[in-house]
């Protein structure tokens, strides 16, 4: 039996040896047979050095030529270079991040709150937005280090809104209230509810102090609307503060 000269590989194996991903038995109707070379004749300069891609079990992945074409090896190449790469099997698709990869939570865990799960949107006509100052954030002997503040506050009542991801079904809020007076002890109100204004909790707060809140969302609930009345004449602050403060799928 004689055997040919050069190397052929079908599409299926190529395409395993270049991703280093195990396709199930449900992608072969998609697989198109066809016959291409192993190079051995390329190599890499990885940032201008010498560097020898390896497949999952750490033996050289050759590249592959075809039709004026070069394959390389995807996980190889995509790992060196620093981005993240992972495959669906079920889907047949690879998913290719040149950042930082945000971990996915499971159902029933709970995520802080970060500028990848809430954003701030303006509802009030008095200022409002994110603050990472230290001194406003100064609850007692609590330091916090990031909220959603409005400025304002009044008997009239002014609020902060923000938006959580799609799918969140719980969420724990900290709702904090400050007025300008320090000589005294005054109290604010809150009421936290959705864009129809239907309220999942409402309350009194001391100034200078935090409640926590535990909310059940309805589904396709996604935007929040925090409001405050603080003393007649008095310019008070209301917060939702980050620190502690989380979202469960």
């Amino acid at each position: 039996m004689k055997f040919k000269s050069k190397k052929t590989a079908m599409i299926g194996t190529a395409l395993v040896l270049l991703l280093t991903f195990s396709a199930g038995v449900s992608a072969a109707s998609s697989l198109e047979r066809i016959q291409a070379n192993l190079n051995h004749g390329i190599s890499f300069l990885l940032n201008g050095k010498a560097w020898t891609a390896k497949d999952a079990n750490g033996a050289k992945a050759v590249p592959i030529s075809y039709k004026g074409t070069t394959y390389v090896p995807l996980r190889a190449v995509a790992e060196a270079t620093g981005a993240n790469i992972r495959y669906d099997a079920a889907k047949q698709q690879i998913s290719i991040t040149t950042g930082p990869v945000a971990e996915t939570p499971g159902k029933g865990e709970r995520t802080p709150f970060s500028v990848n799960n809430v954003s701030h949107f303006k509802w009030s006509y008095y200022p409002s937005g994110i603050t990472r100052n230290k001194e406003d954030l100064q609850f007692g002997e609590t330091q916090y280090e990031t909220a959603f503040m409005v400025t304002g506050v009044n008997s009239a009542g002014q609020g902060v809104a923000f938006k959580v991801k799609d799918g969140t079904q719980k969420v724990g809020v900290l709702v904090g209230f400050k007025t300008s007076e320090t000589d005294k002890d005054y109290t604010g109100t809150y009421t936290i509810s959705d864009k129809d204004g239907q309220a999942f909790a409402t309350g009194k707060i001391e100034s200078g102090t935090v409640v926590e809140n535990v909310l059940v969302l309805p589904d396709q609930t996604t935007e929040l609307y925090v409001k405050f009345k603080g003393p007649a004449g008095k310019d008070s602050t209301g917060y939702v503060i980050w620190d502690e403060s989380w979202l469960e799928n």
